[in-house]
Parts: structure tokens; sequence; C-alpha cells
């Protein structure tokens, strides 16, 4: 018992609104659905640019823009809140690509090539949870007009290096890389989870 306490309590906690690939859309963040929630300090909108392949098979380069909310409590320090009662990141390009909404207190964003084989760059999300460092990383690929999940992992999100060689590959398959604790729950180790290419929709 005191061990599955344990798990509970270290595994990332979510999710709300979403549909099978993890995205949410524009309604959920609307505080009419997502309700505001009381907080001490300020709020906070964090913006992020990212340079990527190319997502959508045009032969060029992609901007990535990111942003969401943070509380900043009244010593400086960033809080796991965004000022209502679910916390979401908005992902839009540079291109005619339709944005993602992801549910994540942060986010960063990874170009990694093409995994899928499937003549364009997929993308590499790193999202934020609610308990400890623990957060999720989520491989996406653009296709017929839409973001298809290829694959997702759990992972302990502390340090640099952390976000550092999550995809590897063997042969012609690649891998990410996931966090898992040990029996004892003593320590995080890493363990690889096959990418696997979904079907090719028209692009």
């Amino acid at each position: 018992m005191k061990n599955l306490l344990i798990v509970l309590l270290l595994l990332p906690h979510f999710i709300h609104a979403q549909d099978k690939d993890g995205l949410a859309t524009v309604k959920d963040l609307d505080p009419k659905e997502n309700l505001l929630k009381p907080y001490e300090g300020k709020l906070e909108e964090i913006k992020r640019n990212f340079q990527v392949g190319d997502l959508n098979g045009d032969h060029k380069k992609d901007s990535v823009y990111v942003s969401y909310k943070r509380v900043i409590s009244p010593d400086s320090t960033y809080q796991k809140a965004c000022g209502q009662n679910v916390c979401y990141a908005r992902i839009e390009f540079s291109s005619k690509i339709p944005e993602m909404i992801v549910e994540s207190y942060s986010i960063d964003i990874r170009g990694i090539g093409d995994v899928n084989h499937d003549g364009k760059d997929d993308l590499l999300v790193f999202l934020e949870f609610e308990m400890y460092n623990w957060g999720q990383i989520r491989v996406y690929s653009y296709a017929g007009k839409k973001w298809t999940l290829l694959q997702s992992v759990n992972a302990f999100l502390s340090d640099d290096t952390d976000y550092e060689n999550r995809i590897t590959k063997s042969g012609k398959n690649y891998y990410l890389v996931e966090d898992v604790w040990n029996k004892d729950y003593t320590r995080v180790f890493r363990r690889q989870l096959k990418i696997n290419p979904k079907s090719k929709p028209k692009s």
C-alpha cells in the first residue's frame, strides 16, 4: 500500500479536456468553461520561439511560437498555477499549420527530423505537469491538416540534461526514451519505447 501511494504521488497528474492526440481546443481556454482561480502575486504570460525543420512538406523551415501563463508569487518564484482551474499552453506556427493547445504548466519544443518516414519533420514536445519534476514527452507528426500523436512517455525533467538524447535510433526504427521508477521507488532509470509510424494521410 505504501509503494502504491508513492507511485500515485510521483507520477504525472492530468488530464482534463483533450482528444485522443492529447490536444485541447480554444473553447477549453474560455473562462466560462475553465473557471478563473484566485492567486497571490502576479500573472505573467511567457512567450518563447523555436526554430524547427519542415513540418508541412513545403520545403521551408518552420518557426514555433509558444505561450502560456504562470503565476509569480510575491517572493518572485514561479508557481504551478495560471489563474484558471486548468493550465494550457498554445503552440502556433509560422506556416498555415493549425495551432496545438496542450495542458501543461510550461512547455519546451525540439525539432527531431523525420521519425515516421513520411517525408516531413516531426515535433518533440516537453510538458510540465503538477507533481514534482515529473512531466511528459510527446512526439507529434503533421499530415492531412491535423496533428497526430505518435508516442508519449513520462519523464523526470529537472536539469537541462534531462531534455537531451530523448530520441534514439536502431536500424530504421526510432525510439522515445522514458523515465520509470525501479521496483523500490528509490531510483529513476530510462527505457526506450518504439515510435510507431501511423498511417500517412494525404497532405
